[in-house]
């Protein structure tokens, strides 16, 4: 089989440096942006403002209406809720992007996909877990990331379709729960947003000194920022039984080999390991980076207040996770 997505990675080297390559160019939004949002649709909410939503053909029966330009012009004057989303007066957007765009250039003075106006060229509004037609996903910043656009085709494509699209989905979203917590923001004040717990909903336990890095789009432009790692107990479960069967030890001294794509049957010493334990061991390597659980672990592995290894190996986590 002949995968463009494939042809894509190899062009990186190997997966983990495609998938790093790509989180580290998407741009989230501002935490304070995002909250300030937030609040903004919350009080919508219970004055029954117009919330903002993408164009859809079932809009059509909905509103007895033809096509785009009359729904529209229908659901600017009046009041109009349907039997989906009965809760929300909606608004059908101008071009499917328009209400998030107006966002960023009001409270980040950015602007994007607006041609040589642009301040932000050859990136992409992305949502984050679609839902675009809803109206608490489709102007919630917390759903929106900006994505350079020779990446962003992966995130219109099913998780199922690609190792690598599922692993990069599921870091952003974890990301963007883990910054802006929605769920807990607005289950106080919209009862709906419970249809949505399981994509939304994490419980993190509070963290000191494990983080991971994140790429802001500011008022100034980008900033990266260090953030805390999550670490959910079902993590923590799942991390002492893989690094059980392979050793916290080997996990740290041959992260980086395994990072830069190095074959660990010929880096490993001869005689230190069993054929077979280096096997079992390599394949759980294997497992943790494409599950996307190499921060974690290493996250995991500092956390460890009963850990025994040597001072020397600790050290050397703490510098990999700086990398992670």
């Amino acid at each position: 089989m002949i995968d463009g997505i494939d042809q894509l990675i190899s062009l990186y080297g190997d997966s983990n440096t495609f998938v790093k390559a790509f989180l580290d160019s998407t741009l989230f939004l501002p935490v304070d942006v995002v909250q300030a949002r937030t609040q903004e649709m919350i009080n919508l909410y219970k004055t029954g403002g117009k919330f903002p939503v993408r164009y859809s053909p079932s809009h059509n029966e909905e509103l007895k209406i033809n096509n785009k330009a009359e729904a529209i012009i229908y659901t600017r004057h009046q009041e109009v809720r349907t039997p989906r989303y009965p809760s929300f007066n909606i608004k059908i957007d101008n071009d499917g992007n328009h209400e998030n765009r107006r966002q960023m250039k009001l409270r980040l003075n950015q602007t994007i996909s607006m041609g040589k106006n642009s301040t932000i060229r050859n990136y992409i509004i992305s949502h984050v877990w679609g839902l675009a037609s809803h109206p608490l996903f489709f102007s919630s910043l917390w759903n929106i990331v900006l994505i350079p656009a020779h990446f962003n085709y992966l995130m219109d494509k099913d998780p199922d379709s690609h190792e690598v699209v599922k692993i990069i989905k599921e870091k952003i979203q974890q990301k963007c729960i883990a910054l802006y917590r929605p769920y807990e923001n607005l289950i106080p004040h919209i009862p709906e947003i419970e249809e949505f717990k399981e994509l939304l909903f994490c419980d993190v336990e509070s963290q000191d000194s494990n983080e991971f890095y994140v790429h802001f789009l500011t008022s100034e432009g980008i900033e990266q920022q260090r953030m805390k790692v999550i670490l959910t107990e079902d993590d923590r479960n799942l991390l002492e039984t893989l690094l059980g069967r392979m050793g916290k030890k080997f996990f740290v001294d041959y992260y980086e080999p395994y990072l830069n794509g190095e074959d660990l049957m010929k880096v490993i010493p001869i005689g230190i390991y069993t054929y077979g334990s280096v096997m079992t061991r390599v394949s759980t390597m294997r497992k943790i980076f494409n599950e996307g659980l190499n921060a974690k672990a290493l996250a995991y592995i500092l956390e460890n207040q009963n850990s025994r290894l040597d001072d020397e190996t600790i050290e050397l986590a703490r510098d990999l996770m700086e990398l992670s």
